[in-house]
């Protein structure tokens, strides 16, 4: 764990978003909460956090509120809402996000391959 999160996590014990150590999460993600504003006391020790599995990308600007469980392999859209759970290999886009496909081994969330860094006949 990267000792920025460890930090958040150090500061608010709250803060219990669980990731797996494959993910991509570009800038401005918010990986939030639900706050207990009805019966709070019977509400201390319950999940609040989204878990986010394996090979998981979420797009710039994307909100992934309360106990949510983002399946291995998802791909989350730039600014998508998420409020359930999202299954293996879905593709979710908009507000509130809904499923539009499934996310295939192609995609490369930095758009490079083990073969780029590979000159061409033409170089």
């Amino acid at each position: 764990m990267s000792d920025f999160l460890q930090s958040i996590i150090d500061r608010d014990p709250a803060a219990r978003s669980k990731l797996s150590l494959i993910v991509t999460i570009y800038h401005m993600v918010t990986l939030g909460g639900i706050a207990p504003s009805i019966n709070s006391n019977d509400q201390r020790n319950m999940k609040r956090h989204p878990t986010i599995k394996e090979d998981v990308v979420i797009g710039s600007g994307a909100q992934v509120l309360g106990p949510v469980v983002v399946g291995k392999g998802a791909r989350i859209g730039a600014n998508a809402v998420i409020t359930k759970d999202v299954s293996e290999n879905a593709v979710m886009v908009g507000i509130p996000a809904r499923s539009v496909g499934i996310a295939d081994s192609e995609f490369k969330p930095y758009g490079i391959t083990s073969d780029s860094d590979k000159k061409s006949d033409n170089e």
